[in-house]
């Protein structure tokens, strides 16, 4: 009897340590994106040392035999051909492979999440202080204290200007943000003081680093969110109201652009206003969609645009001699059209599809602030990801895929004080 409480009592622990680190996983890219992988590396270790992985490994299969699931099989299957042509073939396979163990792994932190109900409470308060402390640390090297960045990303105490080395941590605002609010007010009380104060911290960074990708995909996340909150209301006034202010907020911000981005001296014939879309990155595109026309039905190979010919030729008038593909094309449909082909991206964007329909849909069933959570971060990512990283960026796949998989792990009507004063289940 005490052999068994006490193992009871080992797992338990076992379970709190998956639950707080998986909750640190994203905020503590403020140390650099490595910090994911040994993050999860570490929860991985203790999730073996589980009585009842088998259960969670089940539940993640059979969640995988989902009608999404099955799509992203075809999915797969579309990519192969692509393989076949690809100038890297290692390259390329490792890549494909690497996106659909994410999405394995994902979906496993899922299943621990949702049979462990009772630790929610320990998820969300966990994440909002890992949050706030991280954004602390990212906002005092951004504006005073250089040396802390470089500090807590192992490279000693330096009196290095910063530069846009935490443009990609200020990306991350578009998950963090609509998490630390629900949390937040899941939490209540104190909780939501600091979910907010984290949350504008956040912000506050991607407007220090001028990240135009988030604001894009900030803007893009209001629209939405208001859309489907004015149709999930039964108030007159807000049906009204809140996609009046939605898109009052993105004209006073489109009329900012253009006011502080004028660029003169680069006339000429561009897709967009160059207020909106700088012109090296429509250069980049122009490039992309030529390279998309030259390997229309297969692609030219999973992450191998930079291979192709004419990458490294040099933008006429560009700062820093920069290439026609520095490393992406900076657009993840030309990026997966040019290296998947036509098949490829269709099928993309068929499970995309797929699975906001399915968001929504449970949304306006449940009325459960999770899914619309889930949408948002969705939106922001799939929007932002038009002007920014790279598809296969490894690090910003992992992150979008853990902050959705948090997020539809949890139900807002719970009450996270009862919970988790639960039994543990069988």
């Amino acid at each position: 009897m005490i052999i068994v409480s006490t193992l009871q009592v080992t797992e338990a622990i076992r379970l709190r340590a998956i639950i707080v680190l998986l909750s640190c996983v994203l905020p503590l890219q403020v140390m650099g994106r490595g910090a994911i992988a040994g993050t999860l590396l570490l929860a991985f270790i203790c999730f073996l040392s589980l009585s009842r992985k088998s259960s969670y490994f089940k539940n993640a299969f059979d969640a995988a035999w989902h009608p999404i699931g099955l799509m992203l099989l075809i999915m797969a299957l579309s990519w192969i051909p692509n393989l076949l042509l690809s100038s890297d073939l290692t390259r390329s396979l490792q890549t494909g492979l690497r996106t659909f163990l994410f999405l394995g792994l994902a979906t496993l932190c899922w299943a621990v999440l949702v049979k462990n109900e009772r630790l929610h409470g320990l998820f969300c308060r966990a994440f909002i202080i890992a949050s706030a402390i991280s954004i602390f640390i990212a906002l005092i090297a951004e504006i005073a204290v250089p040396e802390l960045y470089w500090f807590v990303n192992f490279k000693g105490w330096q009196n290095i200007p910063i530069g846009t080395a935490q443009k990609s941590f200020a990306a991350l605002a578009l998950f963090m943000v609509p998490a630390l609010l629900w949390l937040g007010f899941r939490l209540r009380n104190r909780w939501n003081l600091l979910a907010v104060t984290s949350s504008i911290g956040f912000i506050s960074l991607v407007g220090l680093t001028y990240n135009r990708a988030a604001i894009a995909g900030f803007l893009a996340m209001i629209l939405v969110a208001s859309v489907l909150v004015a149709c999930s209301n039964r108030s007159r006034i807000i049906r009204i109201a809140l996609p009046i202010a939605a898109l009052t907020i993105s004209l006073v911000i489109m009329i900012w652009l253009n006011m502080t981005r004028q660029r003169p001296g680069f006339e000429g014939d561009w897709f967009l206003p160059l207020w909106l879309v700088d012109f090296p990155r429509q250069s980049i595109w122009r490039f992309a969609f030529e390279l998309v026309q030259q390997h229309f039905w297969f692609g030219l190979g999973i992450n191998t645009i930079n291979f192709a010919p004419g990458a490294n030729a040099i933008i006429p008038g560009s700062i820093g001699d920069l290439k026609m593909i520095p490393s992406h094309p900076h657009n993840w449909i030309l990026e997966i059209t040019a290296e998947t082909g036509v098949f490829g991206v269709l099928s993309l964007l068929g499970v995309i599809a797929a699975s906001f329909i399915n968001m929504i849909q449970k949304f306006f069933q449940n009325d459960d602030n999770a899914y619309l959570i889930a949408i948002c971060i969705s939106v922001g990512y799939w929007v932002s990801g038009l002007f920014n990283f790279s598809f296969w960026s490894a690090w910003w796949q992992m992150s979008y895929l853990l902050i959705t998989a948090f997020c539809l792990s949890q139900k807002s009507n719970l009450n996270l004080s009862k919970i988790e004063n639960a039994r543990p289940q069988s």
